[in-house]
């Protein structure tokens, strides 16, 4: 200090020098004050500065770190001698650029522009804080439905443009459905299978609008129609439940005839105005590989007069399809029980016992394609049985037995007589306490002959008058089952007939002279059925064929002998074998033809004598028909028929 006044005094001994003090004062208070390169303190000095002359100057520098330093020349004439220093805070140019744009900029909270910006270049101020530490500000960018983008800038940073990138806003996803295992596809990508989650998944929104892009969510299973639906932002939802629905569908089930009712699983469907059965049907599948629920549909259709055979419909899924026509088809047949009378041997040898099957009769009594020829006339209670027929010589009357049983230990019958137009009543020639069956009229027509057990265990053949004289003789004894009596038109009055004996196992056919016991075995081969013919030359009857099971039709003489075999088919069965009244031609029985439904039946059938090898079929209707006798002209023939659903005699004329 001492130095300092010397130099001062030497100066003050020039004559033009000048002496002046100055109190400097900086802020911030620890700034650094330098004079002429010479530090002298921080934050206040005061100096005394000699001028040499007027343009003597003296540089006083203020400086701090972070600051912008001032510098201040001082001369002899300076205005004041008190100088206050503020110093500026050091500032740069900075350039900020917004990704997508526009946005709203904030720096350090403070907003920047009161509009969005894409872009903006403020000039920032830089200072340090107690530690000589540059200070940051810290940069932020908004925009509706994104995260803010934020950045730090520092004096020390070598750069001057900071692009703000902005991001979609994300959240978490948890996606379910029931039931599970579904694959999830996001905006068409396979992202994994149900129960899904995902951490942080980002929201894009339309940068024109601010408005969130909808993101396409699927849900597939094999089974389950896809389920599409978008999810948004929406207020930051994360839990997307999601119901798979199976397919399903409203069917509608229209039958030809109309008017059916159609069950599903046992439960009639709904009908609209117009006779349709429908139903809304859902189609889950019924296993992992996705295979879906088929459904059977019955439908049923019965009315007072006709039947219909029930459908299936099997409903699946079809690719949506909703209507299912169904075309049902009548039922032409009916169910008719039958009785007839079965022979069997046993070791008591053979007995005779009802026996029930179920036949089958056409609804329509008409023959086939021909829509017409047969003529009821029996017209019986329901349930009534037929058994076997003859008609009278001179076709007046037709008599026939009908059979009753209660169970398996009864089995009786009636004889019964009737005019053979069907006109008139019904007249009954037994009392039905007793078996009687197969009744033929003698040569005459005054007498009836039959088989019956009217006498005891066994059957055998009786004759009883049709001109109304009392009484029943016997024409038969023995232990032997006689049945099919016929007695011929000679005047010896022979009687043929079939015989079961005990001590065989096949039937015989024999032949006695009336009021004889003798009796004729006609043949080495065993036999059923034997009638004479109208000429008493020949005898027709049939015969089994042990290998097939099947009757064929065979001719002897009527004293008997080596039989011809007129049919010689082993796997059709014939029988029922009657006369023409001139004995050229034989009605029969046979199951060679087929029904409308290709079914084979027992229809009548005829043969001329003469070329049996060409039969003529007679009734097609397709039912049952058997029991066959001619009408005396020979222009018709009557037989049994359960046609239409119950037993009756019908005539039918030949072509």
């Amino acid at each position: 200090m001492r130095s300092l006044f010397v130099v001062l005094f030497a100066l003050m001994l020039v004559g033009c020098a000048q002496t002046r003090t100055f109190t400097i004062s900086a802020r911030p208070d620890d700034a650094k004050i330098a004079i002429d390169g010479l530090e002298r303190g921080q934050g206040r000095v005061t100096v005394p500065l000699v001028f040499k002359d007027k343009n003597d100057t003296h540089t006083v520098l203020v400086s701090r770190l972070g600051y912008k330093d001032q510098e201040i020349p001082l001369t002899r004439d300076f205005d004041r001698s008190q100088i206050d220093v503020e110093l500026r805070p050091r500032t740069r140019r900075i350039t900020f650029t917004v990704s997508p744009a526009p946005a709203t900029l904030f720096i350090d909270g403070r907003q920047l522009s009161k509009e969005a910006v894409s872009s903006l270049s403020p000039e920032l101020e830089f200072t340090v804080d107690a530690q000589d530490r540059w200070i940051p500000h810290k940069v932020r960018a908004e925009r509706p439905n994104y995260k803010p983008a934020e950045a730090v800038v520092s004096w020390t940073d070598n750069k001057t443009t900071y692009p703000l990138k902005l991001e979609p806003l994300t959240k978490d996803l948890a996606i379910t459905s029931e039931p599970s295992g579904a694959t999830v596809l996001l905006n068409g990508e396979e992202v994994g299978q149900t129960p899904f989650t995902r951490e942080d998944h980002p929201f894009p929104v339309d940068p024109a609008t601010n408005d969130f892009l909808p993101q396409k969510l699927t849900l597939r299973k094999p089974g389950y129609p896809d389920v599409n639906t978008t999810i948004g932002w929406e207020e930051g939802r994360t839990d997307y439940p999601i119901d798979l629905t199976a397919l399903q569908k409203q069917v509608r089930i229209v039958s030809d005839p109309p008017g059916a009712t159609v069950t599903i699983d046992g439960k009639p469907l709904e009908k609209t105005s117009d006779g349709a059965s429908v139903a809304q049907l859902q189609f889950p599948p019924t296993n992992e590989k996705g295979d879906l629920r088929t459904y059977k549909a019955v439908a049923v259709l019965k009315n007072a007069n006709s039947e219909w055979e029930p459908k299936d419909v099997l409903i699946a899924w079809d690719e949506g399809k909703s209507e299912y026509p169904v075309k049902l088809k009548e039922i032409i047949t009916r169910p008719v029980p039958l009785l007839a009378v079965s022979f069997t041997r046993g070791p008591e040898g053979w007995d005779a016992s009802p026996k029930r099957t179920t036949t089958l009769a056409m609804k329509d009594v008409l023959e086939g394609t021909k829509r017409g020829g047969a003529t009821q006339i029996t017209k019986l209670q329901p349930g009534t049985i037929i058994d076997t027929l003859a008609i009278s010589p001179d076709g007046q009357s037709l008599v026939f037995s009908i059979l009753f049983s209660r169970d398996a230990n009864d089995l009786r019958s009636q004889i019964v007589v009737i005019r053979a137009d069907g006109s008139g009543g019904q007249e009954f020639f037994s009392d039905g306490k007793s078996l009687d069956i197969m009744p033929s009229f003698t040569g005459g027509g005054d007498e009836i002959v039959y088989s019956s057990n009217r006498a005891g265990k066994r059957l055998s053949v009786w004759s009883m008058s049709t001109t109304g004289q009392a009484g029943f003789t016997q024409l038969t004894q023995g232990d032997t089952n006689d049945l099919w009596p016929m007695i011929d038109v000679d005047p010896k009055q022979r009687l043929y007939y079939q015989a079961l004996v005990d001590t065989r196992s096949d039937p015989r056919l024999y032949m006695t002279m009336r009021g004889t016991t003798i009796r004729k075995d006609l043949t080495h081969v065993s036999g059923t059925q034997p009638r004479v013919s109208p000429k008493a030359d020949a005898v027709i009857f049939c015969a089994l064929n042990e290998k097939s099971g099947k009757r064929d039709l065979y001719r002897m003489s009527d004293n008997g002998g080596a039989p011809l075999n007129l049919t010689n088919t082993p796997d059709i069965d014939e029988f029922d074998p009657t006369w023409s009244r001139d004995g050229s031609r034989i009605a029969f029985v046979s199951d060679r033809g087929q029904d409308e439904e290709k079914r084979q039946n027992y229809d009548v059938w005829m043969l001329h004598v003469d070329r049996p090898q060409q039969p003529v079929q007679i009734t097609t209707n397709g039912s049952h028909d058997d029991c066959p006798t001619w009408d005396p002209g020979g222009q018709s023939v009557y037989f049994r028929s359960n046609r239409g659903g119950e037993w009756a005699i019908w005539r039918i004329d030949i072509p």
